[in-house]
């Protein structure tokens, strides 16, 4: 009778009724949300895309043979103008790539429930096909095959997590 009163005084602890158990680290829920991994993907990308449009500007521009005739102050100018142009533009389409391929990714990994090298093909794949999505269905199925194939490549030449 006394274990039976120790029971009824103490309560019982809240279980989840599902095999989901809530995460036990609280940075893990917002390191797994796939939100959160495409808005951290896409300001990388933008920042590594605004890195590159500044590095890949000189290699890229025509602006040697329009402005040899003006002073140098000009030509610096148009320069850095023409910097902050391609920055911008590499700066977005990485963003825009960085962040699609991210949440693709990780819905598809969400939704197998498995945690391998098809996750980024199938995510690539996806990612190829919304990108290309303006210009019809023939071109988002080579966008499809295209960022699949560097998916795919990618993990081969082992720069992806997996073994």
């Amino acid at each position: 009778a006394a274990s039976a009163r120790s029971c009824a005084a103490r309560p019982m602890p809240f279980t989840f009724p599902t095999p989901w158990q809530p995460p036990q680290d609280p940075g893990q829920a917002f390191r797994e949300s796939c939100t959160m991994q495409a808005i951290v993907s896409g300001v990388v990308g933008g920042g590594a895309g605004m890195v590159l449009g500044v590095v890949l500007t000189p290699f890229n521009s025509t602006l040697q043979a329009e402005t040899e005739h003006l002073e140098l102050r000009e030509q610096m100018r148009r320069g850095v103008r023409e910097m902050g142009v391609q920055s911008r533009s590499w700066g977005k389409s990485l963003l825009v790539i960085g962040a699609v391929f991210s949440a693709s990714e990780c819905f598809v990994e969400k939704s197998r429930g498995r945690t391998d090298r098809w996750n980024s093909i199938l995510g690539g794949c996806l990612t190829g096909g919304v990108l290309a999505a303006n210009a019809g269905p023939q071109a988002m199925g080579i966008g499809c095959v295209g960022f699949a194939a560097f998916s795919a490549a990618i993990d081969a030449l082992g720069f992806g997590h997996f073994d």
